[in-house]
């Protein structure tokens, strides 16, 4: 697989049409090649035919915030613009905050999301996630949705970007 001007992918195949006919923006090559649009829909797609495409934040993302990500990050966060449903077991202090929010502001920046729930510990609802919001997306409003059940409700159908919420809170709202 190749990638082209960070913009395409072309990808050696068998059968062309398998591609083509399930992602309007691919073309047949010459050969057995497809040259396809380098975006999250159509990598997802590769993907689901068992073409391991890489995540575009890999190379097209300018990476937020105050700090520049290590390449495990790196990998955590396209690994996570990959799978829909996904779990982080990556271990304490390697920065999977930082991941999680640069993979959901990527999305947030490809309009796939429109808003994150972050359902976290009461102990780190501040810490770990309204703090590390300013690190690391400060262009992403963040609310945290703690207090009465009309507080955390007003919170949550407000229109800040990130919300975070306990474990408790979600039982109230």
């Amino acid at each position: 697989m190749q990638i082209l001007q960070d913009k395409a992918l072309v990808i050696p195949v068998v059968h062309p049409k398998q591609i083509t006919s399930v992602i309007p923006k691919s073309k047949e090559l010459k050969g057995d090649e497809v040259i396809v649009h380098w975006g999250i829909d159509e990598v997802h797609t590769l993907r689901s035919v068992g073409i391991k495409a890489p995540s575009p934040i890999s190379r097209r993302y300018k990476w937020t915030g105050q700090y520049t990500p290590f390449d495990h990050q790196k990998k955590t966060a396209a690994f996570l613009t990959l799978n829909k449903r996904a779990f982080c077991f990556n271990e304490q202090g390697t920065g999977k905050t930082a991941s999680a929010i640069w993979a959901a502001d990527y999305l947030i920046s490809q309009g796939k999301v429109n808003r994150v729930l972050v359902i976290c510990p009461l102990s780190i609802m501040d810490s770990a996630w309204r703090n590390d919001m300013f690190s690391f997306a400060m262009h992403r409003r963040v609310d945290v949705a703690y207090g009465s059940k009309s507080k955390r409700k007003a919170v949550i159908e407000g229109d800040a970007e990130f919300v975070v919420i306990n474990y408790a809170g979600v039982e109230l709202v």
